[in-house]
């Protein structure tokens, strides 16, 4: 064993490193779990987020296309959708008994007035429940632009936070080194004084047991 092993024995800076490496290594542990854990509940956030607005963001795109189609030129789509809603019938029948009534009354129920009448009131149904529908499409495509917005925000502060805490997990390893060799290194030294002391000490204060 050499002068300066002794050294260490003598002055416990030995078994003091060891207790710097075990309460470093436990507090780095310890960091590093919160710091995981963390990590999985931003993954978790990200995916119920995700599915907050999923459903918003897909009928928004749905709604875009379909606009996109009917004033690109393709309006049979729309106005097949409008003719297969239960207002339709609804509202067409509604319409020809409003006029069969009028025509009662003023008992032209069989003239050519009264046909284009009933003739046009489909068609005006038609093309209300049409304008009703595009105006619809544009809401649900304006609330998934919103919710597209609103989502990439989300998705860029959580994925700074997880760049934030990967980082404060990566420094936690660095940190713990420095601190060790910064504490190791004021022990050596204070080793060093202490045996310079005890080897150059002559007779004061010698080392019990040693005839010095």
């Amino acid at each position: 064993m050499g002068i300066f092993s002794k050294i260490l024995d003598f002055t416990g800076v030995g078994n003091l490193d060891k207790l710097v490496r075990t309460g470093a290594t436990q507090a780095g542990k310890a960091a590093t779990a919160a710091g995981e854990a963390s990590l999985a509940e931003q993954q978790a956030l990200k995916q119920e987020i995700g599915g907050i607005y999923d459903p918003r963001m897909r009928a928004g795109n749905q709604a875009f296309g379909e606009l996109a189609d009917f004033y690109g030129g393709n309006q049979q789509g729309i106005i097949d959708q409008a003719k297969a809603s239960p207002f339709m019938s609804s509202l067409v029948n509604q319409g020809e008994k409003a006029i069969s009534r009028n025509a009662q009354m003023t008992g032209g129920l069989r003239t050519g007035t009264t046909q284009e009448n009933l003739a046009g009131n489909s068609q005006n149904v038609l093309m209300g429940l049409v304008q009703q529908m595009l105006q619809g499409k544009q809401g649900i495509a304006q609330s998934g632009y919103g919710a597209q917005d609103a989502y990439t925000t989300a998705m860029q502060n959580i994925t700074a936070g997880t760049g934030a805490t990967r980082g404060e997990i990566a420094n936690i390893g660095i940190n713990q080194a420095a601190q060790r060799r910064n504490m190791i290194g004021g022990l050596v030294s204070g080793a060093f004084n202490v045996g310079t002391s005890f080897m150059g000490g002559g007779t004061t204060g010698g080392i019990p047991g040693n005839g010095v």
